[in-house]
């Protein structure tokens, strides 16, 4: 997509049009953005090579986005996108009102792709009750062997802490059926999004942005450890490799993909509610990983280190030095337990 600045000095600019009516997928695509894995219809993942973002809309309907790797970009729009792209490839920085110009004429002359031509169906940050309630219902006991392909017993899934945690969600398309592994996802009023995941696509339900997935405790006593993961089912291998049949009252919660602040501040007011003697983080064994467990000791410890600026060794080196942290072996404590299990060697990399 060539992108020229309107010469036209007086045009009547509706933000909440560019906003709504340009599909921002399609329009990163014109732009040289690529489809990246973890996409999907209702939620694309895109990169230009530098960012990685997730696309979504917002409650009043508007196209939005936020970056994977920074915690810093949350909720921006075309306008954001559009501004950023023009100093990139001009070296002089637009104002939004000549951003709002541009993409105005891109509308007014045909020049876009809108949401009722494309093929992504981009869904909402959030759901309204009845609909949330009509995925609810859709949801059936856990069954099949997705998570017996990764090592996870019986036992475990049936455990006090995970018993009840895990749902199956049939969708029907083309004539196949497929069944999605779900997980709820709580924040203070409850239920508000489902994850969901199978062999070929990961997803969310809802918006996931304060929410977290969280297993079973004993509400009666103190909790004895609180494990916070980037995936359920990590959070499951862990519990299986170290605390098997444990006594403890442990409790573990899951960002499943992305840690946002709606999820740490839900943290805090979960640690800030209950009794817990220790907090411990379980995130990946990788970049974006050591990036998470960095953000959350800067979070409740006020850590000023700049974690974007650190490269993967002095990322790795930082996280060895925390407390309270725990790492697993390979890239997710799954990879370990399919290690231990002997379903792949440590070399073979992850699924």
């Amino acid at each position: 997509m060539r992108i020229q600045r309107t010469s036209v000095n007086i045009m009547k600019v509706d933000f909440n049009q560019i906003k709504t009516t340009i599909s921002l997928p399609d329009f990163l695509l014109e732009l040289g953005w690529k489809i990246v894995e973890g996409s999907s219809n209702a939620c694309p993942k895109m990169s230009n090579g530098t960012h990685t973002i997730v696309i979504k809309r917002n409650s009043q309907n508007q196209y939005t986005y936020w970056d994977v790797h920074s915690d810093s970009v949350r909720g921006r729009s075309i306008m954001d996108l559009m501004q950023e792209h023009l100093f990139e490839t001009t070296g002089k920085m637009p104002t939004l009102r000549e951003v709002g110009e541009i993409l105005q004429n891109y509308i007014n002359t045909n020049r876009i792709t809108t949401p009722e031509k494309s093929r992504y169906e981009v869904g909402n940050t959030s759901m309204g009750t009845d609909e949330l309630h009509f995925y609810l219902r859709q949801l059936q006991t856990y069954k099949g062997n997705y998570l017996s392909k990764r090592g996870i017993l019986k036992e475990s899934i049936e455990s006090r802490f995970f018993k009840d945690t895990f749902f199956i969600r049939e969708v029907k398309n083309k004539g196949s059926v497929y069944r999605n592994v779900c997980i709820k996802m709580y924040n203070e009023n409850g239920v508000q999004a489902i994850s969901q995941r199978n062999e070929a696509f990961k997803g969310i339900l809802g918006g996931k942005f304060d929410c977290l997935a969280t297993s079973n405790h004993d509400k009666s006593r103190p909790i004895d450890i609180l494990y916070i993961g980037e995936s359920f089912i990590d959070c499951i291998s862990h519990y299986q490799l170290c605390h098997s049949g444990s006594d403890l009252n442990l409790v573990y919660v899951s960002t499943e993909g992305t840690f946002t602040e709606g999820q740490m501040r839900l943290l805090r007011l979960i640690l800030d509610k209950n009794q817990v003697k220790e907090l411990r983080s379980i995130f990946d064994n990788d970049k974006q990983g050591h990036k998470y467990t960095l953000w959350l000791h800067r979070y409740f410890h006020g850590d000023t280190t700049d974690v974007e600026s650190l490269s993967n060794d002095e990322l790795r080196n930082k996280v060895q030095e925390l407390k309270n942290v725990e790492l697993s072996e390979n890239k997710d404590w799954n990879d370990d337990l399919k290690v231990s299990c002997g379903i792949y060697t440590s070399t073979d990399g992850g699924q």
